[in-house]
């Protein structure tokens, strides 16, 4: 028997959120996701796991053993990656990124960095991508991520934009559609109104925002829908397209993007990181 961490952590975040949908939130995953792995794991240990009623599921009698065994396990192993993962590591990195991609993967490969770096201070600027990309390229900014919005860069993840909406909205074809963006020098924004123009939609934008969760704030209030990328669209909105009547919006490609000016290992370390995570949280 082989018991998979990655698993076992998804195992710990099911336990205690109840739900695959929030699981998946938690961990980085998509729903599919998480429900394979703990197929996977259940068929590991050859005992069920979780009962599963609607939406919610709770532990079985076997996944009540499991779990502190699992905590167990997923804490010494953190602890010995910690321990080993060149604790002489020190200095600082300056780090950019969109506001897109700060509210899902970030926020965790952080705080996952620190653990194992304690030593290693991460200062981070939230900018948009064509500011991000200028600013490594001048050496202002060590790393950073960035929508792919021309060549260079390593492409690490896909993200489709598309567009969030209450789950009551309809397309009025009478009136114009009302949006809620980023401010003007967005890159979605513009392929948000180049979309609808191509479309022959009118629409008005009734909310600015530079937060992420102001914008799900509005579309949740049923205000405005908003084009954001879809690991961004909480369970309780709907994600509207063709059958809605509105334009497929493209794909984001996510780019990472290293300094010229300095090479570091703590650079390369910190990139290293932050592919793993992007990469596991496309993972299907």
């Amino acid at each position: 028997m082989h018991l998979q961490i990655d698993y076992l952590r998804t195992f710990i975040a099911l336990a205690e959120a109840k739900n695959f949908t929030k699981t998946g939130r938690q961990v980085n995953l998509s729903q599919s996701a998480v429900s394979m792995q703990i197929k996977r794991l259940e068929n590991e240990v050859g005992k069920q796991l979780f009962d599963r009623a609607g939406k919610t599921v709770r532990l079985t009698t076997e996944g009540n053993i499991l779990i502190n065994y699992a905590r167990r396990i997923v804490k010494e192993h953190d602890e010995a990656v910690s321990a080993l993962s060149k604790p002489n590591l020190e200095g600082f990195i300056r780090f950019g990124s969109p506001e897109h991609y700060t509210a899902g993967v970030l926020p965790g490969l952080l705080a996952r960095f620190s653990q194992s770096f304690p030593d290693v201070t991460v200062e981070m600027r939230c900018e948009n991508s064509d500011v991000i990309k200028a600013s490594v390229d001048t050496g202002d900014l060590d790393i950073g991520i960035c929508t792919q919005i021309s060549d260079g860069g390593q492409v690490i993840a896909h993200d489709p934009v598309v567009w969030a909406a209450n789950p009551d909205f309809v397309l009025q074809k009478h009136k114009p559609v009302s949006l809620a963006t980023f401010e003007d020098d967005c890159i979605f924004r513009s392929w948000a109104l180049e979309g609808l123009e191509k479309a022959g939609i009118s629409y008005r934008i009734v909310y600015v925002s530079r937060s992420i969760s102001g914008l799900i704030d509005a579309v949740k209030a049923g205000f405005a829908i908003a084009p954001v990328i879809r690991s961004n669209v909480p369970s309780e909105l709907k994600i509207a397209g063709i059958g809605d009547g509105l334009p497929v919006l493209p794909v984001s490609n996510i780019a990472l993007h290293k300094t010229k000016k300095v090479t570091s290992e703590i650079i390369d370390c910190f990139a290293e990181h932050i592919i793993k995570s992007f990469r596991e949280k496309t993972e299907v």
